[in-house]
């Protein structure tokens, strides 16, 4: 039996961090590596009145491509990758009004007493998720972040770090570690026998990046039934995946998520075939691949698929070669942009229903019908590249 989390440290040390003024010492980009109990390493960027600890290796990767991400990443891919984002989120100094009924009882049950602007929220935020309460092991795992971060303040401070504005050199230089053009260090800090223990870490940020699901046949007999139908002359495909913009409540209930569709699109006919959305993608990716089969037993096979949005050619860039049909990168398509934008108005705008996904349990499943393809007999492997 998992012990109840201790929501009286939790909050007395929230309250401890904003009365210590942490984040006048580190700015968001003295990235700080805690390992917690688990060995899972978190790794933590400060700002004023809060902090993310970005979980893993996904959440490196995420917080890596936001904050490399530059002035040209157009809003939408800018809010899916905000959507990437794997971490536990602190914010600090609410007010009663910002903060949200359960907070609040949370916090009068844990028996600390704040003053009111200073209420610590704390939230959980999964990868296509909508931030979430937090869950008992993510609150150890608070527990021990807010326990390093306030060591850290402590520690880097006898190494000339007492302000936003000193870097970590001199803790470096005491170490005998340089920087150089790739290699970039942070403090790693691990509780070792009730002592923290800090080591210098490599942060390889070009050993990280998101990886999308491939698709490709298992199942021979399969492939050269594909391989040896006949392709329409000339005929094109084009095949779209993206985040829909809006979280909806999934089948199961629980945190509000952000489904991945696929929408594919004969150019030649100027017909939309198919729209179907998932829960997981990296679960369910190979429901997208069922769709696509079941277009080419209706309207034939094409001889290319062009691909838009950034999972779709990892998804076919290996099964359909395996089919003797050439994939490629669409590019930029005003066609299929004016396509996509009228489907999230359609899907957004109906009467009635854009405000009220995450309460009336609206499911993303739109096609219940075709849900569990990839079940029964779809030879797509669902392997996911790491």
């Amino acid at each position: 039996m998992e012990k109840r989390m201790d929501t009286h440290t939790l909050y007395s040390l929230a309250k401890v961090y904003t009365e210590s003024a942490v984040s006048s010492v580190f700015s968001e980009n003295d990235l700080i590596c805690i390992i917690a109990e688990d060995k899972t390493p978190y790794y933590v960027s400060l700002v004023d009145s809060a902090f993310a600890a970005y979980r893993g290796e996904k959440g490196l990767t995420g917080y890596l491509a936001l904050s490399l991400s530059d002035e040209q990443t157009d809003s939408f891919e800018y809010m899916e990758m905000e959507q990437e984002q794997e971490c536990l989120l602190c914010l600090f100094n609410n007010s009663r009004v910002d903060i949200e009924e359960a907070d609040y009882q949370a916090i009068v049950d844990s028996g600390v007493s704040f003053d009111d602007g200073m209420y610590p929220q704390f939230r959980s935020k999964l990868q296509y998720q909508y931030p979430w309460y937090i869950e008992e092991h993510e609150g150890k795992d608070l527990i021990q972040i807010f326990r390093a971060v306030l060591f850290a303040k402590e520690y880097f401070a006898s190494y000339k770090k007492t302000s936003r504005t000193n870097s970590f050199s001199y803790w470096l230089d005491c170490l005998n570690l340089k920087e150089s053009g790739g290699k970039e260090y942070i403090p790693c800090i691990e509780e070792q026998d009730g002592f923290f223990v800090v080591t210098a870490r490599i942060l390889q940020d070009e050993a990280y990046g998101f990886s999308y699901p491939q698709a490709f046949f298992t199942n021979e007999e399969k492939q050269r039934y594909y391989k040896r139908m006949k392709s329409r002359p000339g005929k094109i495909l084009y095949t779209a995946t993206g985040m829909l913009p809006e979280p909806m409540l999934g089948e199961k209930g629980g945190r509000p998520l952000f489904p991945i569709y696929q929408l594919v699109y004969d150019p030649q006919a100027h017909q939309i075939l198919d729209i179907f959305m998932v829960e997981n993608y990296e679960q369910e990716h190979g429901a997208f691949i069922s769709h696509l089969l079941e277009i080419f037993e209706k309207e034939g096979k094409p001889q290319a698929i062009h691909c838009f949005g950034k999972r779709t050619l990892p998804l076919l860039e290996k099964i359909a070669p395996q089919m003797g049909i050439m994939v490629v990168d669409g590019g930029k398509n005003e066609e299929i942009e004016s396509i996509l934008m009228d489907m999230m108005h359609d899907l957004f705008t109906e009467e009635g229903h854009e405000h009220h996904h995450h309460e009336e349990g609206c499911s993303c499943n739109h096609d219940h019908g075709h849900h569990h393809h990839h079940g029964d007999g779809c030879s797509c492997d669902h392997h996911s590249e790491e």
